[in-house]
């Protein structure tokens, strides 16, 4: 006796696809379907699917609202699974570029991989380092983490999970990693990820202690301090320090806010908790910013491209003079409202720039001579911003002046030939096979080793564009 099976079949109805078809094994010439299945029954179907194209072409079909609250919220699930599913062929794919055999040396100076990664960035618009970081990660989820790459295409963990398994295993031997993995994946299905990174830190340490050591010493020296954007121009600042400097640190911002809040209770009088109001928070944040405005008085601190370490603001003319209220640019985070410029004005040092009035590209300045004068590299660094990679965010301040068209082989010293590149892509324009044509105004082309092109426009700064 034949078995019977659930078979799929999209069943259209004015064009529209509404369920499940379920069948008994019959005679080819017999096609009449036993039930169709609509709304939570598909669903409960569904999840007896493994995620697939298949499974997304069923969901499509299905409308949410038509379902009960707990059929909607099991519609969700179900999209999440196909969403892991597809997480994990994105990863095969990012993996591939890193597994394949290398092409033909382009250079002998910059690795294959070095090269692999500018070509994903500059391909998918990332920046360098997220490049860098998403090919490592997908090579070690496929080529390390078999069991983990499988669940996640089954749907049974999240993108998240398999995150957190594939840092925790930096450094380990395969043997190790593979008990590791083992160990922990049994329960990540029904742990939320903070439970889950608990669970592989746990059981990292348990199976290699010896590694601790090692990876706090590395993170030890890798301690950094980073900045972000947030919205409403404000901005994060990141310290990632050992525990014990990330405590010393803290005491002391909190014990210097804390004594500027006891003068202005003093000043105030009585015990009100300040004289201007702000609180502990706003206060540590003060004493930050008061460090530095003292650390950047030092004359003899190193300067960038002949300037001093300084904050830059771009903005113009009408709306300084409350005529206009056009976006200010600062330097490093992006926009900022007119009146956050115009407050910082009364005390800032102003260099003029002339825009061209359709473009609003900065006009040109340009010289013969081989070093660029410090007129120019301030044009230079006001009209590209940042780094002219595509997708690199490396301030214009922190790279190099470099010719297009090197000087020794005819190129000018001029706004039409250099421009700005951080080290790393000043590097593999020169010794990496990717060519670079400057258009004159700012608007580059770059064409890669593979023959892909990379167009980036040179930045408008022209505040009226909003």
């Amino acid at each position: 006796m034949d078995r019977p099976f659930l078979s799929v079949v999209l069943v259209s109805v004015d064009g529209m696809t509404t369920g499940l078809v379920e069948r008994t094994h019959f005679d080819a010439a017999d096609c009449v379907a036993d039930v169709v299945l609509e709304g939570d029954e598909l669903l409960s179907h569904l999840s007896d699917l493994d995620p697939g194209p298949l499974s997304m072409v069923v969901l499509t079909g299905i409308e949410p609202m038509a379902l009960d609250e707990f059929g909607r919220v099991e519609y969700a699930r179900q999209w999440e699974r196909q969403q892991a599913w597809v997480t994990a062929q994105s990863q095969v794919a990012l993996a591939a570029v890193m597994l394949a055999d290398p092409p033909p040396r382009a250079s002998q100076i910059i690795a294959d991989d070095e090269l692999r990664r500018q070509l994903v960035a500059a391909t998918l618009r990332w920046a360098p380092a997220t490049a860098g970081a998403r090919l490592e990660l997908a090579r070690r989820l496929v080529s390390e983490l078999p069991a983990t790459h499988a669940m996640l295409a089954a749907g049974a963990i999240s993108f998240r999970h398999a995150v957190v398994l594939a840092e925790a295993i930096v450094g380990l031997d395969p043997a190790t990693t593979a008990l590791v993995e083992a160990h922990v994946l049994g329960r990540a299905p029904e742990q939320t990820v903070s439970a889950f990174r608990r669970c592989v830190r746990r059981a990292v340490l348990a199976a290699a202690p010896e590694l601790a050591q090692i990876k706090h010493a590395q993170a030890a020296a890798d301690r950094h301090v980073r900045r972000y954007p947030l919205d409403d121009g404000m901005a994060g600042f990141l310290a990632t320090l050992t525990a014990v400097n990330a405590e010393l640190v803290y005491l002391a911002v909190d014990a210097v806010a804390r004594k500027m809040a006891a003068a202005d209770r003093a000043t105030a009088g009585g015990d009100r908790p300040g004289g201007d109001g702000l609180g502990m928070d706003a206060r540590r944040a003060d004493v930050l910013v008061g460090w530095a405005l003292a650390a950047l008085a030092d004359p003899t601190l190193p300067k960038r491209h002949g300037r001093p370490v300084e904050v830059r603001l771009t903005t113009d003319v009408d709306s300084m003079l409350g005529l206009a209220d056009h976006p200010a640019e600062l330097q490093g985070y992006g926009f900022v409202c007119a009146s956050v410029a115009r407050a910082l004005s009364a005390d800032a040092k102003w260099r003029r720039f002339v825009t061209e009035p359709v473009s609003g590209h900065l006009l040109d300045c340009g010289t013969t001579v081989y070093r660029p004068p410090q007129v120019l590299i301030d044009y230079l660094v006001a009209r590209d911003d940042t780094c002219r990679f595509p997708g690199c965010s490396m301030a214009a301040e922190r790279c190099d002046i470099d010719h297009v068209c090197p000087h020794a082989k005819g190129g000018s010293t001029s706004a039409c030939n250099c421009i700005t590149l951080c080290r790393r892509h000043h590097l593999l324009k020169t010794f990496g096979g990717w060519l670079l044509e400057c258009h004159g105004n700012g608007d580059v082309t770059w064409t890669a080793p593979t023959g892909q092109r990379f167009f980036v426009p040179a930045n408008n700064h022209d505040p009226t564009i909003w």
